[in-house]
């Protein structure tokens, strides 16, 4: 960005396309962040406390510190390390600084209490990595790809993809014409004929909560024609034959018949897979949020692996990443299954999935019966009660906590609360350096950012409270590059940090740049950013020996394909909810800047037109949705776009807990529609977020005033 200062406050901004890798482009999400900081969404400019009687006065940071640093000291020496937890919201993703130093805290502290709120997302995937294995080469990239599938995502809306499902997070639609243009074939798996959709040459409606069965059913006709890459599968995978006895039920007219798709589909989009060179099979929140969700993502990479869809020994690396290269390998990581092993949850027999405890349990985890309870939890970023659902179950879990602290910019629902909420900086506001996207841009990259506008006197960086706290509570922190899976103790280069002194940001930028391509100081002199001019690199072959093997159909998922063969038809519902985005709200965030509420109101209830035309539901009309844990009422809207017996909503919009009126509240919040307790996914505790069942009634609007 570029951005007009004047009084120091930001006024103008438009896209740098100097250097940036998509080139000028700014991201309607962009916009709405300029807003959001000059006060859309009521700024905390100081940190909070809240009083006994349930109401919060202001609090100087240094003391907030104090108090919070003595009470966690306290708790870590009563009751051990299992006592303190960090939940990692969307925020956090966003500081650059904050998340590093969060894991040298966890470190610090010992515990094995990292939450995020990945696992309410597509923690699905994690599971197939633990359960099937990966291949260290990747998959291609958009800009090599000649088909590529996309179930259940939306990245021309959501500006993000990678590396789970394929997309660029800059200009996306530029990078799907561009695919095809260049003769791509693009085919998109999705209830609703999304934006992404414009550029699908196959679109495939299916019948929410059914991506289980329609991914079996392409695998099963790749493996029937012989279209699968027999050499790729002797070299890397194993279970093969038992995949095929796995398969044998889900032929595609048992899956269409199911997903309420045309056969011919299925057989189109598995055709064109088994004639790719280059393909690709992935999926956004979607499947990952649905029904079956684990089966589902991993039918969907079993799909990729049938075709081959990884990179191979001498194809070419586009990013290998800047601030921290990796080669590429092809080669087979066997799956670690590490939810099987220690440190598993006191509520349940799970363990960690790429380092980090199942969300949908944080409340299980606060208040059970055991003396390794969590008993202080640190909110990072995020708002974890809207976010995992089921309001009354989760809030009664919360309150039993000794210490509830959030760290963000605004109040939210988690923040109503907690014991304090430190006002923290935005990222206009603070030193960033590019570690979340370095290997994910489409081409090296790198940027450092130093603060466009001063922060207010009141507020604190986030890195800042984990290191003031780390040295209130006696710990020695030490700051290291850590990459999302990484174990924090395997990592070898430290920055050992004086709890005395106060760190530099830019010297903690310039030691996440230590092992950079391109010097610090020229990364520094050049705002903009860099595109650096790097020899090439291919991807490696595999080193003499390689013993590891992709898992394609290990006994567990030839169990819940067995189960879902059986599985009768789910009656009661006339429709199913499915989640969308909104182009300029981020998850939770931004849903109050000028352009959300011009917009969206309320969270409406999007229903195909002709669905509305039976049921009597005209356009702007209330209606109570009822599924089989809630009941929130809000607005209809039709939309052409859904295939009939579907509803679309948004998460993360109005009340945590709705009072019936939804243009009162903002929004309607479909957590109430969800359950922590039961529908929930083996392994990863998923909730069920999207494919929910439901009924919509129209609702005479004076009762909102009886």
């Amino acid at each position: 960005m570029e951005i007009d200062v004047e009084d120091g406050r930001m006024v103008r901004v438009r896209p740098d396309g100097s250097q940036s890798p998509y080139g000028a482009y700014l991201c309607p999400k962009g916009l709405a962040s300029i807003d959001f900081h000059n006060g859309a969404e009521n700024r905390l400019l100081q940190s909070l406390k809240k009083r006994p009687d349930g109401a919060f006065l202001p609090i100087d940071a240094t003391q907030a510190l104090d108090e919070i640093g003595a009470k966690l000291a306290h708790l870590l020496a009563a009751h051990g390390p299992r006592a303190i937890a960090v939940y990692h919201g969307t925020g956090a993703y966003r500081s650059v600084l904050g998340a590093q130093m969060e894991r040298a805290f966890l470190a610090a502290v010992g515990t094995p209490n990292f939450f995020s709120s990945m696992t309410i997302d597509q923690s699905a995937k994690m599971v197939t990595m633990a359960r099937m294995g990966v291949m260290a080469s990747g998959k291609h990239s958009l800009r090599d790809t000649d088909v590529a599938l996309l179930a259940g995502g939306n990245p021309v809306v959501t500006h993000q993809g990678a590396p789970f499902a394929l997309a660029e997070s800059g200009a996306p639609a530029k990078s799907f014409q561009a695919a095809r243009d260049r003769g791509c074939k693009i085919i998109i798996v999705d209830p609703r004929r999304t934006e992404t959709a414009r550029f699908a040459d196959l679109l495939i409606q299916p019948l929410p909560g059914h991506d289980a069965a329609l991914f079996a059913a392409i695998a099963h006709i790749l493996l029937r024609d012989g279209r699968h890459d027999g050499d790729f599968l002797l070299r890397w995978a194993i279970q093969l034959d038992a995949l095929r006895i796995a398969l044998a039920p889900f032929t595609p007219e048992m899956a269409a018949s199911r997903a309420q798709v045309p056969v011919e589909q299925i057989e189109q989009a598995a055709r064109w897979l088994g004639e790719a060179k280059r393909p690709y099979a992935g999926s956004g929140t979607g499947p990952s949020m649905a029904t079956h969700s684990n089966l589902a993502d991993h039918m969907i990479e079993v799909v990729n692996a049938l075709a081959g869809g990884y990179r191979r020994a001498g194809d070419i690396i586009r990013n290998p990443g800047t601030l921290k290269p990796k080669d590429g390998v092809e080669m087979a990581v066997s799956p670690s299954r590490s939810f099987e092993h220690a440190p598993k949850c006191v509520s349940a027999d799970v363990g960690p999935l790429l380092g980090e405890l199942p969300t949908a349990l944080l409340p299980r985890e606060i208040a059970a019966d055991s003396p390794d309870r969590i008993r202080a939890l640190i909110c990072f970023g995020g708002d974890p009660l809207k976010g995992m659902g089921d309001p009354g179950f989760a809030t009664a879990g919360f309150d039993k906590l000794d210490l509830l602290v959030c760290l963000d910019s605004r109040m939210n629902a988690t923040g109503e609360r907690a014991d304090y909420v430190i006002a923290t900086s935005q990222p206009f506001e603070r030193h960033e350096i590019s570690v979340p996207g370095d290997a994910l841009f489409p081409e090296p990259f790198v940027q450092y950012t130093t603060p466009v506008v001063e922060r207010p006197k009141g507020v604190i960086d986030d890195w800042a409270f984990f290191w003031a706290v780390a040295a209130r509570m006696n710990l020695s922190l030490t700051f290291k590059y850590w990459t999302y899976g990484a174990r924090f103790e395997d990592i070898a280069l430290g920055l050992p940090l004086d709890p005395e002194q106060r760190p530099d940001p830019e010297a903690l930028c310039r030691f996440l740049a230590s092992e950079s391509l391109v010097p610090f100081e020229t990364i520094k002199a050049s705002p903009s950013g860099v595109r650096p001019d790097l020899p090439p690199r291919s991807i490696l072959p595999a080193p003499p020996g390689s013993t590891g093997r992709l898992h394609l159909c290990p006994p567990d998922v030839a169990r819940e394909l067995a189960d879902l063969a059986a599985e009768p038809e789910e009656v009661g519902y006339g429709y199913r909810l499915i989640c969308r985005r909104i182009l300029h709200a981020l998850n939770g965030a931004f849903v109050e800047t000028r352009e959300v509420r011009r917009r969206f109101p309320v969270n409406y209830a999007h229903m195909n037109p002709d669905d509305m035309a039976a049921a009597g539901i005209g356009d702007g009309d209330l209606v109570e949705i009822a599924s089989p844990y809630g009941v929130i009422r809000t607005l209809a809207r039709a939309e052409s776009r859904l295939r009939p017996g579907v509803v679309s909503m948004t998460h993360m919009f109005g009340r945590l807990v709705g009072s019936g009126d939804p243009v009162a509240d903002g929004g309607a919040n479909v957590g109430e529609l969800t359950s922590l307790t039961q529908d929930l996914q083996p392994i990863n505790y998923m909730p069920r977020f999207s494919a929910v069942p439901i009924n919509v009634t129209a609702v005479d609007k004076t009762t909102l005033t009886a």
